[in-house]
């Protein structure tokens, strides 16, 4: 087996985003990615099958000025099983624990030889990790800072990161919260603690991957349930995580960590005594 079919393959699963400054968001990953790994074959998967139809539909089928394939798992594992390129490390594009990793991890691997990098919190020491990352972000006292995550109301406990990194803020910070779009802690505490801090402004943190739907509609939309309009305060936003060099660095460690496992040989292995 040569060098170049030996050196692992990284693939980087995301859930994936139809909205144009998503697919930005996943693009300056992706160069971030290439920028430290410039030796490896980086490669993507999507989670979500209903945004590969609907951008099938529209005749896109590539991201990113590259022209990655916008492909699922399964797919990309087979065209690796067809490359005879067997090293492979998987890293979950997610914040938080739950569901979509274990989907992940559930797809069939026969014939790989792959290591997973899990999402973000997965780990514990990433919840403070994560928070101060986005600190710089804050602003001065004058603004209240909500970060927007997703959660997930269906399975709760999937959720307990989020309250974890709302009770740290609330330590370290008077004007920083947390609130998520489903699931606790909701929004309706972090508004309330904003209001009751009598700021000027609000910034809406993104604590998700991408600035898409969610952000843009829920989180700064116009409509009377939108958090910009429930806080009723002038309000901004940042953009999604995988542009932010400080927490995708989280992600590219987590790489390096899975590719220093993999021994590679370029020629015969040395003889035993």
């Amino acid at each position: 087996m040569s060098d170049e079919t030996a050196r692992a393959v990284i693939v980087i699963v995301t859930f994936g985003s139809s909205v144009e400054q998503g697919l930005k968001n996943l693009e300056d990953m992706d160069q971030m990615v290439r920028e430290r790994f410039p030796d490896h074959d980086i490669r993507w998967a999507w989670m979500a099958g209903s945004i590969i139809r609907k951008l099938a539909r529209a005749s896109v089928t590539t991201m990113f000025e590259r022209r990655v394939p916008i492909k699922g798992l399964d797919e990309v594992y087979g065209d690796l099983r067809r490359e005879h390129k067997t090293n492979v490390v998987v890293q979950c594009l997610l914040i938080m624990p739950g569901l979509k990793m274990r989907e992940v991890l559930g797809h069939r691997t026969d014939g790989l030889n792959v290591k997973f990098g899990y999402s973000l919190l997965f780990d514990p020491r990433n919840i403070q990790r994560l928070a101060d990352a986005l600190s710089s972000a804050f602003g001065d006292a004058d603004t209240a800072v909500i970060l927007c995550a997703h959660g997930n109301g269906e399975y709760p406990e999937y959720n307990a990161p989020f309250l974890e990194m709302d009770a740290y803020l609330r330590q370290r910070y008077d004007h920083a919260f947390v609130a998520t779009v489903e699931g606790p802690p909701g929004v309706a505490p972090a508004i309330e603690a904003v209001v009751k801090l009598g700021a000027s402004r609000v910034k809406f943190v993104t604590l998700m991957l991408v600035e898409g739907d969610h952000i843009l509609h829920d989180v700064m939309g116009d409509g009377p349930d939108s958090w910009r309009t429930l806080v009723g305060l002038p309000a901004t936003n940042t953009t999604g995580l995988a542009s932010n060099p400080k927490v995708m660095a989280l992600f590219l460690d987590s790489i390096a960590d899975l590719l220093s496992q993999y021994v590679l040989r370029s020629g015969p292995a040395p003889c035993q005594p």
